[in-house]
Formats: C-alpha cells, structure tokens, sequence
C-alpha cells in the first residue's frame, strides 16, 4: 500500500471516529439547550454529569472540577472527593462532563486555576484568589456553603449542571 493511500485511509478512519452525532441525532438536538454540546470528556455514558461553566473571563489555564459524594465530611477537602478533573478554560463558556459512579445526590466545587499551576491560589489573609463556583450556585456570605446547599440528583441518564464562576 502506497504511502499517500494509507494516509488517506487514516483520515477517513479519524473522520469518522470524531463524528459521533448521526443526521437522525441532529435532526433532534435542541440547539439552544446549553448542555447539548461535543466534548472529548463525553461519552454518553451513564450516570454522566454535563457541566456548563458560565462567566469564565480568559482562555487560559484550567477548569479544576471535584465530585463529591453527599456527605458534609470531607466536602471542599481534597480527601473527600471521588474524583477530580481538569480542562483547559475556554472564555466565556467552558464544557465538559464527568461521570458519577452511581445514581444519587453529588456536589461540583470548581475553579479557574488561571496560572495552571495546579493549585487553588489564596489571598495573603486566606481569601480565594482565583475564580471558583460550585453546583446549585449557592450565596456565600462568610463561611464556606454546606454540602446540603450543593446537591444535585444525577440519574441513570445523567444530570445537567450549570455553574457560574464568582
């Protein structure tokens, strides 16, 4: 096989492995709907969570997402998350998903880790010095929000997620 052939057949492959939506799909997809969106995190897999994060202010550095399970204990605490995800930030909106491991009620804490430099920056007095929301957008005043003030249901089919960055 000639060199340009299987180079052809290469791209054809590729083509048609990152087309996952067929015409049928498209002919029913809600364009509008903010949560209907291709990312290379979603796979349409159960129990997946489709995260919309609004007012993200440059494309630079990183979305850092943490799931937790519906527990106070350990909730904001790295020893308390199931699991952890990051992408790059993408101005003014920024997409993608993560999966759950069961149906239930879970909490999202993010933030825009701007510099990527793989943490949560702070102020000198302990104040964030970065962007940060979390699921369900709760009003924080001056204490962290409880896990109650977080949840969301995820079901078999997934959960739509929206939060906006402070």
């Amino acid at each position: 096989m000639n060199f340009r052939l299987a180079r052809g057949l290469a791209v054809a492959a590729f083509l048609l492995a990152a087309a996952p939506l067929n015409a049928n799909d498209k002919a029913t997809m809600d364009v509008n709907d903010p949560h209907v969106f291709e990312h290379v995190s979603c796979k349409g897999s159960p129990f997946e969570i489709r995260i919309v994060v609004n007012n993200v202010k440059q494309n630079a550095g990183l979305i850092t997402a943490d799931l937790y399970p519906n527990r106070q204990e350990g909730f904001l605490m790295g020893r308390g998350r199931i699991k952890q995800v990051k992408f790059a930030a993408k101005s003014p909106q920024t997409k993608f998903c993560i999966t759950a491991p069961e149906t239930g009620d879970f909490a999202i804490a993010l933030y825009h880790d701007k510099n990527a430099n793989g943490d949560f920056d702070k102020t000198g007095i302990g104040l964030p010095a970065e962007p940060w929301g979390l699921s369900m957008n709760p009003k924080v005043r001056f204490r962290a929000p409880t896990v109650d003030q977080t949840i969301f249901p995820v079901a078999e089919t997934g959960a739509n997620v929206e939060i906006k960055l402070n």
